[in-house]
C-alpha cells in the first residue's frame, strides 16, 4: 500500500509532517485597507455627484414684492362663459368653409368652393382625361 504522507526530499522515509489546513493565514490589513478605500471612494463620488447636480449653487433670489392675492390680470384664469355656444359657432364656421363659396385671392382668381363640388369636378376632370387617353391609345 501507498503511504499518504509526503516523502522526505532527501529520498528517505516519509516525513512526519502532519496533514491539515494551511498554516499561513492571510492578514486582515489588506481587507481593512480595501474597505477604507472603498468607503472613501463612495464619499468622494457622493460629493462629486452633489456638486454636479447643483447642490453647491446659491439659492435663487426670492421675490419679496408679490401683489396681493386676488388682484391683477393673473388672479383667475379666463374661462369660456358658454362652451356649448362657442362649440356651435366653431363648428358653423368650419362647415361654412366646407360648404360655402368665397374668394381667397380675387386678383389671381383663386376661389373656395364646397368640398362636394370640388370632388365632382375632380371626378369629371379625371374621366375626361381617361377618355382622351383611351381615344389616343386606340389604333386609327
Amino acid at each position: 500500500m501507498h503511504d499518504p504522507r509526503p516523502e522526505d526530499p532527501a529520498g528517505g522515509e516519509p516525513s512526519a509532517v502532519s496533514v491539515g489546513h494551511e498554516s499561513a493565514l492571510m492578514g486582515t490589513s489588506p481587507i481593512v485597507a480595501f474597505s477604507i478605500g472603498l468607503a472613501a471612494l463612495i464619499v468622494v463620488a457622493a460629493f462629486v455627484a452633489f456638486a454636479l447636480l447643483g447642490g453647491f449653487r446659491p439659492p435663487p433670489p426670492s421675490v419679496t414684492s408679490l401683489p396681493p392675492a386676488g388682484t391683477g390680470p393673473a388672479s383667475m384664469p379666463i374661462l369660456q362663459n358658454a362652451p356649448a355656444a362657442d362649440l356651435r359657432v366653431f363648428r358653423h364656421g368650419k362647415e361654412s368653409m366646407l360648404d360655402g363659396y368665397r374668394w381667397l385671392d380675387r386678383g389671381s382668381g383663386v376661389v373656395q368652393i364646397p368640398i362636394e363640388r370640388a370632388m365632382q369636378l375632380i371626378v369629371e376632370r379625371d374621366a375626361a382625361r381617361g377618355s382622351a387617353h383611351a381615344q389616343s391609345a386606340e389604333p386609327p
